[in-house]
């Protein structure tokens, strides 16, 4: 990663800053429901076809303070999909879709997260703990991901993955939060390369092992970006999390020097993470230091556990034929205030 002066790494304002914001927003776990004031919408998600007329997937929904969203219905929410010449937007070119939906509560999932930890030697630099003997920047992950276990609820999962050069698998998905903090505070001797790329992969792979009727499941990636080691590639990425419908949130331990409201405009490590949220249906957060991490999990979990099951079922006739590209657009509408998800499948 680009290093900036180590006296920036010190101190930070903490920021949350969510994928498809204009800019930065504050910290606030509290579900929003149908009497909730909301000013603004902020939306991602996942969306798999079923077969050639139904599309599945998960919509991540929040307010302006990032707190989830709850109590949709289908009246919430409209599809349509766009193809040919019509993938542009052209409305000769479009079907209009039948939504329905369910809670991630109603269905009683579980949270299941696989947790990847930067090891690489940019997170070694900056102030040290001369007291426990380690860099600020590794103390402050360690801790953020102890409060993800620490707040695990009953049933939830996580495992731990740790990455520099190559890819440590720590821990394998469990309950026992006395085996994953163990494995949070593990040594970690790779301290070279960032093999991200690499190390989310391996999180998907695992994550998609897990029954998706039993576990809302997700990758969380703690680092301070910087890919050069992975023999997968970020479009590798993006296929795995689209075939299993897996969101990947990064959480940036970013130099303050290198980030940006919007986030990712003044560092291609921040613009990277940014991109690897938004394209796999999850969203980016700014976190540099362990307060602000210990939040963050309050925020992915709510996501995650006040998410809606969204199935769209098209049109019979009109459809393009097998292997064509299409746009779905999922407008969510809230209390007069809209928001979108949009992404892009080729018809079975």
């Amino acid at each position: 990663m680009r290093k900036s002066s180590l006296l920036t790494i010190c101190l930070f304002t903490f920021v949350v800053a969510l994928l498809l914001l204009p800019g930065c927003k504050k910290s606030d776990s509290s579900p929003i429901g149908p009497e909730g004031s909301v000013s603004s919408l902020n939306a991602n998600g996942t969306l798999s076809p079923l077969s050639r007329t139904q599309v599945q997937g998960t919509v991540f929904v929040t307010d302006q303070t990032g707190a989830p969203v709850t109590g949709l219905a289908a009246s919430n929410f409209s599809a349509k999909l766009y193809f040919g010449t019509g993938i542009a937007k052209v409305t000769a070119d479009s079907l209009t879709g039948v939504v329905s939906v369910q809670s991630t509560s109603q269905s009683g999932k579980k949270v299941a997260v696989a947790m990847t930890m930067d090891y690489s030697g940019s997170m070694f630099m900056g102030s040290y703990d001369t007291v426990a003997m380690q860099y600020n920047r590794i103390l402050d992950m360690q801790k953020g991901v102890k409060a993800f276990v620490n707040a695990m609820s009953a049933g939830d999962a996580a495992e731990v993955i740790k990455f520099g050069s190559d890819v440590d698998f720590v821990y394998p998905f469990s309950s026992s939060k006395t085996g994953l903090l163990l494995a949070a505070d593990s040594a970690s001797y790779d301290r070279d390369l960032t093999a991200l790329y690499q190390s989310i992969y391996k999180g998907l792979q695992d994550a998609s092992a897990l029954s998706a009727s039993t576990y809302a499941r997700a990758v969380v990636a703690f680092t301070d970006g910087g890919e050069n080691n992975s023999s997968v590639s970020r479009a590798d990425l993006f296929t795995l999390a689209s075939a299993n419908g897996i969101p990947v949130y990064t959480v940036g331990l970013i130099d303050s020097a290198d980030h940006s409201v919007p986030p990712g405009l003044n560092s291609f490590q921040e613009e990277d993470l940014v991109a690897i949220a938004d394209s796999t249906g999850g969203l980016y957060y700014y976190a540099p230091s362990a307060s602000q991490l210990a939040q963050v999990y309050q925020l992915i979990s709510g996501a995650l556990s006040n998410a809606t099951q969204v199935t769209i079922t098209w049109p019979s006739t009109g459809l393009p034929a097998s292997g064509t590209t299409v746009r779905a657009i999922i407008t969510i509408s809230y209390n007069g205030v809209t928001t979108q998800v949009v992404r892009t499948y080729f018809i079975p």
